[in-house]
């Protein structure tokens, strides 16, 4: 009965592999965040940017050495090809007048084409929550070209363009509400993600359920690369060891990256573990960094040297080697070493517990009965540290922070929260009291308005839409941000970065803790997720994934 058993244990390998002999033209992607809302320009999160940049194209892109490239224009706006020029304005100054000029392929995914005035009418919008800055205006000119007026001279002024959104769709629910927030409440893109005409991108959303799955069939106006999938689902587990499970289990075919999708120390053991089944890249991050931002309105924390003996009661490089294997970096601050503006006499706080006591000491700090020391008014030096709840790696990073602190004489109180109530709420609103950590994802050779200047502070007249989290307002960093952002040489610009690095250090709004690594898990059977010569979320490169 030999060949029965045979058969028998043959029949039971294919009914376990049936993907062994089937074509892959679905794909699953684990994700353990969900977005708090999916208008592009209410708030910014990682995992809506990994959603939308399947289905919403930007007009820009940038390729792996941070120069800006089309993704929906036809050429990028330069002084030397006209689309940009310095122009006088009626008070004296200098502006600029930058014009995009959109392909002639484009399309929603009702059909109707994507216009300038879909560029035009983004603005709009987008001024409502993030009221701009340097922008004055954009105006379509035709079909296919959008100005943009400026109101100084900018280095960024090739990166103006706003991701379009459909003012055939949008315009009439704008026109009919009350405010931003009751616009923002009935916005397709919150109220009904499925209409096919909110897309332009290889991919529309054709089902949305909140806090579970999204799913991206193809989207008949696109005339681009043709996507391979036929169908994307990307799903929702908070847990990353339940996600890890997942993938394991083939219930998931691959993993959101970076802090969306597991833990780098769960990647390196399904790498080492599955290295029949997976392919692993990793790919170090030098524009993103982990880092606790500061309660500045918190009496406890009010003063600078208290925040500096805290970045030196932390030890680094020990939770970078014990916790991710020396593949993160340790971050000074929040630019990278290697990165555009870096100088080498930046002042960066070692790790130094002793010189962390004397600093709070010197600051007014007492110890306690208990060993936590009393402030200057003898309130207890204990304050709440929130994160992503169930994120496993910074769970044990809050672990070793809250010993650390400790030791220095600080009581840290672990307060966690599901991802899209601490991005969609406490962040948002500035409802903490203490810390929180999270990662800052910029765009190479960024000068960082949208983190530190004050007119980025999020307040209710710009509906809570801005980045500054720890209500950081320095008039000398709003000028040296200004400054940088106004020069056009890189040389003279270089220098200019100077003051901010300086500014950072020494008031220190945030603390930064590491430079992260991607880990990116690809099944053996499928290319495409990995792409080194651009830069941003892998996903706006979605229709080059595809089955071996």
């Amino acid at each position: 009965m030999r060949w029965l058993q045979g058969f028998v244990l043959s029949a039971s390998l294919l009914a376990c592999h049936p993907a062994a002999s089937q074509p892959h033209t679905s794909l699953t992607m684990g994700m353990s965040q969900f977005p708090p809302d999916m208008h592009p320009f209410i708030t910014s999160t990682s995992i809506k940017d990994t959603i939308l940049g399947a289905a919403l194209r930007p007009v820009v892109g940038f390729t792996a050495e941070g120069r800006v490239i089309c993704l929906l224009c036809t050429e990028v706006p330069s002084l030397a090809n006209g689309l940009a020029k310095i122009v006088d304005r009626p008070d004296g100054t200098k502006g600029m007048e930058v014009d995009y000029i959109l392909r002639d392929d484009l399309a929603w995914g009702d059909g109707v084409p994507v216009t300038a005035a879909d560029v035009a009418f983004a603005f709009k919008v987008n001024a409502m929550f993030n009221p701009p800055l340097v922008v004055e205006s954009a105006t379509a000119i035709d079909a296919h070209r959008v100005r943009y007026v400026l109101k100084s001279v900018v280095y960024d002024f090739d990166r103006q363009a706003n991701t379009p959104i459909p003012e055939h769709i949008e315009a009439p629910i704008l026109a009919s509400a009350k405010d931003a927030v009751d616009y923002g409440q009935k916005s397709a893109f919150n109220h009904a993600p499925e209409t096919p005409g909110l897309w332009d991108g290889p991919y529309r959303i054709a089902e949305f359920k909140p806090n579970d799955q999204v799913t991206l069939l193809p989207n008949p106006g696109w005339k681009g690369h043709a996507p391979y999938f036929q169908k994307i689902t990307m799903r929702l587990i908070e847990n990353t060891s339940a996600l890890q499970a997942n993938l394991l289990a083939g219930d998931v075919d691959i993993l959101a990256t970076g802090n969306l999708g597991i833990t780098l120390d769960q990647i390196i053991s399904v790498a080492k573990s599955q290295a029949a089944k997976f392919d692993v890249d990793f790919i170090p991050s030098v524009t993103s960094y982990e880092h606790l931002a500061v309660q500045l309105n918190n009496k406890l924390l009010a003063d600078k040297r208290v925040r500096q003996a805290m970045a030196m009661g932390i030890d680094k490089a020990t939770i970078v080697a014990r916790v991710f294997d020396n593949r993160f970096q340790v971050a000074g601050s929040f630019k990278h070493p290697s990165q555009f503006g870096w100088h080498d006499g930046t002042k960066v706080l070692p790790y130094d517990p002793k010189a962390a006591k004397a600093l709070l000491a010197e600051a007014g700090f007492k110890p306690g009965p208990d060993g936590i020391l009393l402030s200057p008014d003898g309130t207890r030096f204990s304050i709440d540290l929130v994160t992503t709840a169930g994120n496993r790696t910074r769970e044990l990073v809050e672990q070793v922070l809250q010993t650390e602190m400790k030791a220095i004489g600080i009581d840290i109180v672990i307060k966690n929260e599901p991802a899209r109530v601490m991005f969609g709420e406490t962040l948002r609103k500035r409802g903490f009291t203490g810390l929180v950590e999270f990662q800052n994802d910029s765009p190479i050779d960024y000068v960082p308005l949208i983190y530190f200047q004050s007119g980025y502070i999020p307040r209710p007249e710009n509906n809570f839409s801005g980045n500054n989290y720890s209500f950081w307002a320095n008039p000398d960093m709003d000028a040296a941000l200004n400054a940088a952002r106004a020069e056009l040489d890189p040389q003279k610009r270089l220098a200019l970065w100077k003051p901010i690095l300086d500014l950072y250090a020494d008031e220190l709004p945030e603390i930064p803790l590491y430079f992260p690594a991607s880990g990116i898990l690809t099944p053996k059977w499928m290319t495409g997720m990995v792409d080194r010569t651009r830069f941003g979320i892998n996903t706006l490169w979605v229709e080059n994934w595809h089955a071996k």
